[in-house]
């Protein structure tokens, strides 16, 4: 009687840490849809906001700066070159292998104060 209960015991804890493992995997693989849900929407902000300020630096005369998550920068003058950090950026992000997407910063060029005073 003792080694039948002793093997139901087992047998329970065996079962009971399948289903653990399985409900856990579950909820792995929730957090990871969900961060990179996360990740895309940041992606597509950072990819207007790009966008945006690349429309505003050709409107004022300005000069556009990327900032990567390493801390370099890049001057961004033409629209292949916007394309280009975009690609560099944002699929090592979605993937988690960089922590953050970096920054624009438009910073006064040498024809901007003529554009504003016109």
């Amino acid at each position: 009687m003792g080694s039948k209960l002793k093997f139901r015991w087992i047998l329970c804890f065996i079962i009971f840490s399948l289903a653990l493992l399985i409900y856990g995997n579950n909820l792995l693989k929730e957090r990871a849809k969900k961060l990179e849900d996360m990740r895309r929407t940041e992606a597509f902000e950072f990819m207007d906001d790009g966008w945006n300020k690349y429309r505003m630096m050709q409107y004022a005369g300005a000069n556009m700066e990327y900032t990567d998550s390493k801390g370099n920068i890049k001057v961004i003058e033409t629209e292949p070159v916007l394309l280009d950090i975009f690609d560099e950026a944002i699929d090592p992000y979605i993937l988690g292998k960089t922590p953050s997407l970096g920054s624009f910063r438009i910073t006064e060029g040498k024809r901007t104060s003529e554009f504003i005073q016109t």
